[in-house]
Parts: C-alpha cells; structure tokens; sequence
C-alpha cells in the first residue's frame, strides 16, 4: 500500500472511529432485553398474527410497558418483552404477568399460549455483554497477531484501520436507526473483523504473487 494510501485510510479510520464514539456518546445503543435486563416471554399463535394488533391488544389491556415482535424463523410466534421492573424480575410475580398477557391476547378469540419465559436481570445482561466485548477484543487481538506473523506488520497495520472503519460503520448504523441491539447483532459484529481479515489476506496473497 503507498503512504498516501495508508495515511489516508488511517485518517478515515480516525474518522470513523470519532463519529461512532460521539453517537454512542450522544444516544447510546438501543439495548435488547438480554443486556438491559427484563422479561422475555413468548407467546405461540396458531397463525402469524400482526405486531401491530397484537402491541394495541396489551395496551388496551394496560400492559403499555410490552414491546412485542416477530422473529423471520418464528412466524407464529410473538415475542413480548417487558423492561426490567420489580413486578418483572420477581419470581412470584413474574407469573401474574404472564397470566395477563395471556388472559389479554386470548380475547381476541384465538387460542395463545406461553411457550417460553425468560428473566434477566439488569447484572446479569451486563455481565453478557461485557463477555461479548471481552470475546470480539480477544478475537481482534488474535486475528492481529495471526496477521503480523503471516504477513508481517505493513499488512496487520492495514487490517486493523479496515477493521476499525468497518466495526465503527456497523455501530453508526445501529446508534442511527436506532435498531435493537441483540445477542445476534453482538455474533454479526464478532463475524465482521473475520471477514475483512479474510479479504486482507486474499488481497495480500495476490499482491504477493504479482
């Protein structure tokens, strides 16, 4: 890579790198159950039904605080979650609230049924997602490492601004249209530096052989 190249790549890193701490600064992630910490519950239809009928259902029924959603591989399956609340992340009283959210969707004349609950509680969310972190940090330093003895560090360097402006964009993007951040969008992020090393080393490779 020429300097000029490589300068201008690690300023664009920089760049991004800025942008994304200032998002994140500024809005912060939209966190999903599993790292906030809360009530997972979900509810089977015997048909897809509508998010939307289904949100206004609990909030006639005054469970205004559920978020509900479907999942692409789940069609008849309704995801209902609830912040964590101390009438959520008690045992005891978790049930009454499930009781409610069934009592509340069978008036529409179907026939629902929970078929998973979950309770996370705030410490342990946190605890996931600093696992997480720790996991894509260690995964970075080894790609690096990996890269550095392979290819040498004139390579490694380059890898690690694409990999920065590559993990900085996918934060944006989240911090942006504030899309739910979830266990699968913590996988999908770990995923990313793989990719670009892989690209790093078909480019390498190449250009070691011209």
């Amino acid at each position: 890579m020429s300097p000029y190249l490589a300068r201008s790549t690690g300023i664009l890193a920089l760049v991004v790198l800025l942008l994304a701490a200032l998002l994140l600064a500024v809005r912060g992630l939209n966190l999903a159950v599993e790292f906030t910490g809360g009530m997972i519950i979900q509810v089977h239809y015997p048909e897809r039904p509508e998010t939307q009928s289904v949100q206004d259902t609990l909030v006639r029924a005054g469970l205004a605080g559920a978020s509900v959603k479907v999942i692409t591989e789940y069609t008849s399956n309704v995801f209902v979650t609830f912040p964590p609340r101390d009438d959520v992340l008690s045992p005891q009283s978790a049930r009454h609230v499930v009781q409610q959210v069934i009592t509340a969707l069978s008036t529409e004349g179907r026939h629902v049924e929970a078929t998973r609950v979950e309770i996370v509680t705030p410490t342990v969310g946190r605890e996931v997602l600093l696992t997480g972190v720790a996991s894509l940090s260690l995964v970075c330093i080894a790609i690096s490492i990996y890269q550095a003895v392979r290819y040498g560090w004139t390579v490694t360097m380059t890898n690690i601004r694409n990999i920065m402006i590559v993990l900085g964009l996918f934060l944006s993007v989240y911090v942006v249209f504030q899309w739910e951040f979830s266990l699968r969008s913590l996988a999908a992020m770990g995923c990313l530096p793989i990719l670009v090393t892989g690209a790093g080393a078909v480019y390498a490779s190449r250009v070691g052989r011209s």
